[in-house]
């Protein structure tokens, strides 16, 4: 299989789109509808995450956040608190994709709400968002998602 280019990895084209189940509503009201739901629990990467340094004012003692950009610190405080944290929030421990009942193996699909934690680019002071969507081939098991993070994942300097 030939590697997707950029402008492929990041929008649905004329592939078919499948959705994503983050509530056990939206799963049993998808499952109700006709869909399939292939559950998967949610495993976050260590690999994702974003990072924040924490200044405090030396005169009035309040805190500020900003990132690890030097140019971005202030005169007048000093760092307290620095470190890496996992940004994202879903309701469920859980999600679904949400398949069609003719879904055919080897089809390929868009994705529009991974549950899989891909880097999604590698950014100076520790940025590293996760991936929200990705072109997938349906195996007849699972999705072979088409974006390797190493290789397809944009890198920001700045």
């Amino acid at each position: 299989m030939t590697r997707p280019d950029r402008k492929t990895l990041q929008e649905p084209g004329s592939r078919r789109i499948v959705r994503t189940g983050r509530t056990i509503d939206d799963i049993n009201a998808a499952a109700r509808a006709g869909f399939q739901p292939l559950v998967q629990f949610l495993r976050p990467s260590p690999d994702v995450h974003f990072s924040v340094a924490i200044f405090q004012n030396h005169a009035t003692g309040e805190i500020q956040e900003l990132s690890f950009d030097l140019r971005e610190w202030p005169s007048d405080g000093k760092l307290v608190a620095g470190g890496s944290y996992y940004p994202y929030h879903f309701p469920s421990p859980f999600a679904a994709y949400l398949l069609p009942r003719d879904l055919v193996v080897g089809e390929e699909v868009w994705l529009d709400d991974l549950i899989e934690d891909l880097v999604a680019a590698r950014g100076s002071n520790g940025f590293r968002p996760r991936l929200s969507a990705a072109p997938a081939v349906w195996n007849g098991r699972g999705f072979d998602i088409l974006f390797d993070p190493v290789q397809d994942a944009e890198c920001w300097i700045g």
